[in-house]
């Protein structure tokens, strides 16, 4: 007998939470090895992928997943650590850009070696064909739920 669309989607959506607990799960396992606290090492991450042109601080707080206010916390014990450090941006001086030092830089690239190393162990029997499949899926579905929550729809 075939599921209906309507269980299927329900088994999806509701597949999404329990996924990102463990897998957050697993990456602070993974961390807590270089004695650095988890938001910190990701924003270490974060700012050490954005590369050299470094990432805006409010951008930081959205790919990390923390409100701003948090952020600007994780950025202090990051620069106290001597892992990030702010610099203006041009005459803005209400922009702050995070750029990573080379310590943190250093930091940056043991964490992304383990976290490749965990994919891998975890990922590797998996069809590539299926992980790209379902990476467009989830980037598809972030998409549209992004254009609901921008439309005004969600407010009815």
């Amino acid at each position: 007998m075939a599921k209906s669309p309507a269980l299927s989607f329900l088994a999806f959506t509701t597949s999404l939470q329990p996924v990102r607990r463990v897998w957050i799960q697993a990456v602070t396992l993974v961390a807590a090895n270089f004695d650095v606290p988890v938001p910190i090492s990701s924003a270490v991450i974060m700012v050490t992928r954005a590369g050299e042109d470094g990432i805006r601080q409010g951008a930081l707080a959205e790919e990390v997943g923390v409100n701003h206010g948090a952020m600007v916390r994780i950025v202090d014990q990051a620069e106290a650590a001597g892992y990030l450090e702010r610099r203006g941006y041009g005459q803005d001086r209400r922009i702050r850009i995070i750029h990573a030092t080379d310590k943190g830089r250093a930091l940056g690239a043991r964490l992304e070696e383990e976290f490749v190393r965990l994919r891998k162990s975890l990922l590797a029997d998996i069809p590539l064909e299926e992980i790209e499949t379902a990476t467009r899926v989830l980037r598809l579905f972030e998409r549209r739920i992004t254009d609901f929550l921008q439309s005004g729809e969600a407010d009815r």
